[in-house]
């Protein structure tokens, strides 16, 4: 599958999440336990669930990352520290390579492989973790096929 790049810009998103070191296919079992945390706390999402990888991301092995979701700003502008097991914290402002993948999960490493490749074509180096933001997943629709999820890899010229 082809992937359309473009360059876009990221604002500024209050999140709460969950970063641990563990297989990518435990994703569901975290956002499980972030949406728990956040039910507790009394917030709601405020956009769709996303993984942020803080290094390569594979299908098989452990990974760093985290599973988050936006969330409202306090009236004073701030998120809390702690939510539950959660955490509150700010992604910064960023311009970032997307791409959409349209299609099972287990075809995200190509579309990654894309946003790298187009990163080397222009000597960009990354900036940031790699997201996949789950736009339309197994909440959404039953045929994986049917799936959305757009991956943005922040970059620095």
């Amino acid at each position: 599958m082809a992937y359309a790049v473009d360059l876009v810009a990221v604002p500024e998103q209050a999140i709460a999440g969950i970063r641990e070191r563990g297989p990518v296919d435990s994703l569901i079992s975290r956002v499980q336990r972030l949406r728990r945390a956040l039910e507790k706390a009394g917030l709601q999402p405020a956009g769709p669930v996303m993984a942020r990888y803080f290094e390569e991301w594979r299908e098989d092995g452990d990974v760093d990352y985290e599973v988050a979701v936006p969330v409202l700003p306090g009236p004073d502008g701030s998120v809390p520290d702690r939510i539950g097991e959660a955490r509150g914290d700010f992604i910064p402002a960023h311009h970032a390579f997307a791409t959409a993948h349209h299609g099972p999960y287990n075809g995200l490493q190509a579309a990654f492989a894309a946003l790298a490749q187009e990163l080397e074509t222009l000597g960009y180096v990354a900036a940031g973790p790699a997201t996949a933001v789950y736009l339309r997943g197994r909440e959404h629709a039953k045929d994986p096929s049917n799936y959305v999820t757009v991956l943005r890899l922040p970059y620095a010229r």
